[in-house]
């Protein structure tokens, strides 16, 4: 038997008309905190303080586990726009273009579908608002034009000059001068909108720039635990500034009924090298695709949790966030995205209701040039256990996460186990799904004889292709065969053949890359 696929050949995740497992009569809220710069390494509730590291004081922030579930293996992008992009759209950058900061690069476009969109096409009821850091396009006119926001007050680009003299942009008017403390004025505004709508459903964005750079010292009465005296290096003021964060966030929670609200928190990527904590590593912090730069907190608090305060291992990824607060709101993405839209995201719906931990793919990538080393580029993909980094200088690497979560043995240079080769080879299989630019392989013939399996596909130029072979249809049975034969039949046609298909059944796929 032979089934085709590429290596990286598009493959869109399916997701059927998902409906609120639990019947909601009436509307409720919904809160979207993300953190700017704020990796696992920096909480305290994924990075233990017997490594070492040094963590601020976030109280408001772990209030929200007694009623909510942390998920362990969040995944982010490497960098802040690609995942707002992901949150935004619900899908990966490789449909969207945006793999970088988009800081003099490529900018989200108005013909992309958004979460808006999605509020007003099939959740009526919701009034929306998104407060804080935009940077998924530079004009003032863009968080509506292109994101389909109706209500934004907050900042444009990447990072703000300075957090009390700083430009805001209110529904397309952009002001300098702003002295208000970054972090307090978006709480201002957000609390006020959140008042103004009474007893209406609602769903706010609240992305605050902090802990991001510029690094400085907060005001006092935000980090008490941090006196402006001791603030004498970068770490000691981003640990404060994420204490002062987390007073404010308290200061929004404040205003929210939480018995009718949903909340999500996230980190939008891992932390900067300069700060990061131990025991992860500067050189794999912000801007890499280890660990350091992608594992990032997700803590979901919400009245559809059952046996609420537990951790889920469940691999959760940016792009289900987009679908998660469609269910939340009573609707899916199904029933409010056209149809010619790819929807990636998954909801986490089900982990908030049920316990167990899901059998989900976890990914990752970053491409451009406008903030990416040539050297950093490339694609992550991990399932519950183990993690695949495909670079796109053609260099790979495979860690085992639960046995070695800082990635310091790349198992590639070792002697691998029967297990850790086959989710190698089944994770080089998946991580065709995650693009949209090559076709897969056309076969245009294939023979068995004298226990020579051959299949021809036509020619592409621009492509090398290899024969996998498994002898049952099982994601880790398959492997590559490294003695193959390849032969080019003129400019048309390439096959590939087993000269060894002994076996009383085999299956077979042709790879392009």
């Amino acid at each position: 038997m032979i089934n085709a696929f590429a290596r990286r050949t598009f493959a869109g995740l399916l997701f059927g008309g998902l409906l609120a497992l639990q019947a909601v009569a009436v509307p409720q809220n919904i809160l979207l905190i993300i953190a700017d710069d704020y990796g696992a390494d920096s909480s305290s509730l994924y990075n233990s303080t017997n490594t070492g590291a040094q963590l601020p004081p976030t109280p408001n922030i772990a209030s929200l586990v007694t009623n909510g579930v942390v998920f362990s293996r969040a995944i982010s992008y490497p960098v802040c726009s690609p995942t707002r992009s992901c949150i935004l759209t619900g899908q990966y950058g490789f449909r969207t273009g945006i793999g970088d900061v988009i800081d003099n690069g490529p900018s989200l476009t108005a013909g992309i579908w958004t979460l808006p969109r999605s509020f007003t096409n099939g959740a009526p009821a919701y009034s929306f608002a998104q407060f804080g850091k935009w940077h998924l396009n530079l004009n003032p006119n863009s968080p509506k034009n292109v994101g389909g926001w109706t209500n934004f007050a907050g900042s444009l680009a990447g990072a703000i000059a300075n957090y009390t003299n700083w430009n805001k942009t209110i529904n397309g008017t952009s002001t300098p001068g702003n002295t208000n403390y970054a972090t307090t004025d978006l709480v201002n505004d957000a609390t006020n909108w959140i008042a103004a709508r009474g007893t209406n459903a609602w769903f706010v964005w609240a992305a605050f720039n902090a802990p991001h750079t510029p690094l400085h010292s907060p005001p006092q009465n935000l980090c008490p635990s941090y006196p402006l005296n001791t603030l004498t290096n970068s770490v000691r003021q981003f640990d404060a500034m994420i204490e002062a964060l987390d007073t404010e966030i308290g200061r929004l929670l404040a205003v929210v009924n939480r018995t009718n609200t949903h909340i999500i928190f996230l980190g939008d990527n891992g932390s900067i090298n300069s700060v990061i904590q131990p025991p992860y590593s500067a050189a794999r912090s912000k801007n890499t695709l280890y660990e350091g730069g992608t594992h990032v907190p997700l803590i979901i608090s919400s009245p559809l949790v059952m046996r609420p305060n537990r951790t889920n291992a469940t691999p959760a990824n940016m792009v289900d966030v987009f679908a998660t607060i469609l269910e939340m709101a009573g609707t899916a993405a199904a029933a409010t995205v056209p149809a010619a839209t790819k929807v990636d995201g998954q909801s986490l719906v089900p982990v908030l209701t049920g316990t167990n931990v899901l059998s989900r793919y976890g990914y990752s990538e970053q491409f451009g040039t406008n903030g990416i080393t040539a050297a950093n580029a490339g694609r992550a993909l991990q399932n519950v256990q183990f993690k695949l980094i495909s670079f796109t200088s053609g260099a790979n690497e495979f860690y085992d996460l639960l046995a070695d979560p800082y990635e310091a043995t790349n198992l590639l240079n070792t002697v691998m186990t029967a297990t850790q080769l086959g989710n190698y080879y089944s994770l080089m299989l998946k991580l065709g799904d995650y693009q949209s630019v090559l076709a897969a392989p056309v076969i245009t013939g294939f023979a068995l004889s004298n226990r020579q399996f051959s299949v021809s596909v036509q020619r592409n130029l621009t492509n090398s292709y290899g024969l996998w072979r498994a002898t049952a249809l099982d994601g880790l049975n398959w492997a590559p065969l490294a003695n193959a034969l390849v032969v080019t039949n003129g400019g048309s046609t390439v096959t590939l053949t087993d000269t060894n298909a002994a076996a009383s059944q085999n299956f077979y796929r042709v790879m392009g890359q």
